[in-house]
């Protein structure tokens, strides 16, 4: 099949992908799926002209190391099989989906549309949900933190492509995207997930930094402009900024005066400290997913966590779940995973001279960074939204980074 027609076919399932994952309920998995299709119909049919770059071949290792350990601890304790592990296999399905991507890359003006769109939906559906319908916390009815992960990236992927089109002088094109992370920012923030909105800053300093130069005069009226979208969204009682505040300082406060142990936060750290205790028991290769569930019961009877956190799925911390789950070796085979694409994204944007691809690598290291953030107060890896929304823009950005090569060259 001709490359532009193969194209023409992977760009608007890209498209549809990104604005419908969270905008409609369990459309995750469909643009997937058939770019899944697509990928191993191309994989089997042009298999001899396919190269493989040392850095696609470190992602494979550590994404293969990564699936490995999670069959192997689910084998060795009797966990369903794919049940058990199922956005796992995510990852491993995002290999084929990169080597097809490398030969027929998305295109850059595709994904900023895709970015935008899907930030504007999702803004515009949180503010249906807050103000429309009355719900307390918008996207109550799929889950509103890994909803709100994903807004908040696509915020952040907005703010960054914005930038790079301003420095191009395509202004109407940064307008359109900095419009776009506008709403979706106001939609993130009504979903009161606050383990989301860390990264905010620590994204765009770092923005700031690199566009320091490039655009002087128009950072300091964007900042003012953010603040004022952040004081606002503060002082208006609806949107329910002070409220989620106000519970994070007497969460900590209740906590540790032990007067209510029973809150978000403080319902994290009893999960914290059941985990800590249950990774000395099988340090290993950790209890696997049905042992973990059991040991946390068995924990609330024994009186080592309160007993109605008997119930709890997750340990609402990705590393410390990894590790509880999998052991040591888990945790291990997860920081290399993180470790081959940030240091991947990291050495491409210092050492590419095009524009283009240094923007690209960019993205990548925010969405690194931005998943290591969210999964310090949640294991959104788990979850089967995130976790496709993850891998996807990671592969994504992978191959867009990379020359487009075959063994014929």
């Amino acid at each position: 099949m001709p490359i532009n027609r193969l194209s023409s076919i992977i760009n608007p399932f890209i498209f549809l992908f990104f604005i419908t994952v969270i905008t409609i309920k369990n459309a995750y998995y469909i643009a997937p799926l058939i770019l899944v299709l697509i990928a191993i119909v191309y994989l089997i049919t042009h298999y001899k002209t396919i190269y493989i770059d040392k850095s696609v071949k470190y992602y494979i290792v550590a994404a293969l190391a990564y699936y490995a350990v999670a069959l192997l601890v689910a084998l060795i304790n009797h966990d369903s099989i794919p049940h058990s592990f199922k956005a796992d296999h995510f990852l491993l399905l995002s290999i084929p989906l990169l080597l097809l991507f490398i030969q027929y890359r998305p295109n850059l003006k595709v994904l900023s549309v895709s970015f935008a769109t899907a930030a504007i939906f999702s803004g515009l559906l949180s503010i249906y949900n807050k103000f429309f319908l009355g719900i307390e916390r918008a996207f109550e009815e799929i889950n509103p933190i890994p909803v709100a992960a994903i807004i908040m990236i696509l915020v952040l992927y907005c703010i960054t492509l914005g930038f790079y089109f301003l420095k191009q002088s395509k202004i109407k094109t940064a307008i359109f995207l900095l419009t776009a992370a506008t709403i979706g920012l106001v939609g993130n923030i009504l979903t009161g997930s606050r383990g989301t909105w860390l990264i905010f800053p620590v994204a765009i300093l770092i923005l700031f930094g690199v566009y320091a130069k490039s655009l002087k005069k128009f950072l300091i009226p964007f900042s003012l402009f953010l603040i004022v979208i952040i004081i606002t969204s503060i002082f208006i009682p609806q949107t329910g900024i002070q409220k989620r505040y106000q519970e994070a300082i007497n969460n900590i406060t209740e906590y540790n005066n032990d007067i209510n142990k029973r809150s978000s936060i403080g319902n994290r750290l009893d999960l914290y400290k059941g985990a800590l205790y249950a990774i000395q028991e099988k340090p290993i290769l950790g209890w696997g997913k049905q042992g973990m569930l059991n040991k946390r019961v068995q924990q609330a009877i024994n009186g080592t966590i309160p007993y109605y956190l008997k119930d709890y799925t997750h340990s609402h911390n990705q590393f410390i779940e990894q590790t509880y789950y999998r052991g040591f070796i888990g945790l291990f085979v997860l920081l290399l995973f993180i470790y081959t694409c940030l240091r991947y994204f990291i050495l491409r944007y210092k050492f590419l001279s095009d524009e283009d691809k240094k923007t690209i690598a960019l993205l990548g290291f925010i969405n690194i960074l931005s998943m290591i953030s969210f999964n310090l107060s949640d294991a959104l890896l788990r979850g089967k939204e995130y976790a496709m929304f993850f891998y996807i823009s990671n592969i994504i950005f992978y191959a867009m980074t990379l020359p487009n090569k075959n063994k014929e060259d």
